[in-house]
């Protein structure tokens, strides 16, 4: 599809805000050609607007936000993953607090049911794209414990728009697995929307203390064995590429490129994309 898309009508869906504090509302709405992503706060004065733009974007917790001034949007990535995964250019989105709902998969399936749901509609305009013209990497040296690893996220020239994520842990090696797709409408939403979020056990506790509760429908990772249980073998690669394709959504424009990754998180992701949106020339953008 060459051309920019919207939806055909409002959509609303219902979920939690992300610190489990409140019920979190939002709404999805058409919006004119070339406009963009744009959040609306409808809960404080003025119903300020916030662009979806990597300039805007922070991670201070384990998830990515949007910060403008005193305006905050919470949680952003499995709503711009939808978004994105189904070639969505221009929504505007209502908020009714700060935080995007967290629905009861922490995925994307219920963003994809209710965009789906509404309707998608070409418009005029074409659609905009940057292309990756050379290798771009972006990686991290950490230690754990007494363990040295790396981790890091390369950007290549390709055909298309996939993703890959290799998941490792230094102190788990039995969890290693690996997710690749070429990221179009139909694989989004047939092998990747629904795919959960997962904590280690290790981790829990430390969640719970964050986020105030921590959903049943999260995969706490306890054993290798547990994986006859999930949806896919390794859904917890692909929920980390559902992650990926979010963050990668905040450069607003269609990646043209294979992104592979390798242990990274929220704060990796948004690294690279700030390095794409430098190293990426003039000609790169369309």
């Amino acid at each position: 599809m060459d051309n920019q898309t919207t939806i055909k009508q409002r959509v609303s869906l219902m979920g939690t805000s992300i610190a489990g504090e409140t019920d979190a509302k939002v709404t999805f709405y058409p919006a004119p050609p070339s406009t963009g992503i744009i959040f609306i706060r409808n809960d404080l004065p003025g119903c300020p607007k916030v662009k979806c733009s990597l300039e805007k974007a922070k991670v201070e917790y384990r998830w990515t936000s949007l910060v403008d001034g005193d305006v905050r949007i919470e949680h952003t990535e499995h709503a711009l993953a939808a978004l994105s995964g189904l070639g969505l250019d221009n929504v505007f989105i209502e908020l009714e607090q700060a935080s995007l709902p967290v629905t009861e998969d922490y995925s994307s399936k219920m963003f994809k049911a209710a965009l789906l749901g509404a309707g998608i509609m070409e418009q005029t305009a074409k659609k905009e794209t940057i292309k990756i013209l050379k290798p771009i990497i972006v990686y991290k040296h950490e230690s754990l414990e007494d363990i040295q690893y790396e981790k890091f996220l390369l950007a290549l020239p390709y055909d298309g728009f996939k993703l890959t994520y290799m998941l490792d842990y230094p102190n788990l090696p039995q969890f290693s697995q690996v997710a690749e797709m070429d990221i179009t409408p139909e694989t989004f939403a047939k092998e990747l929307a629904d795919a959960r979020s997962y904590i280690i056990e290790s981790e829990l506790e430390d969640v719970v203390n964050l986020t105030g509760k921590v959903s049943s429908n999260v995969l706490v990772v306890k054993s290798v064995d547990e994986y006859r249980s999930w949806k896919w073998p390794n859904e917890p690669a692909r929920h980390k590429v559902l992650d990926l394709l979010g963050d990668l959504g905040l450069l607003g424009k269609k990646v043209l490129g294979h992104v592979i990754g390798f242990r990274s998180g929220h704060r990796l992701n948004l690294e690279l994309c700030k390095k794409i949106y430098e190293e990426c020339n003039d000609d790169s953008f369309s």
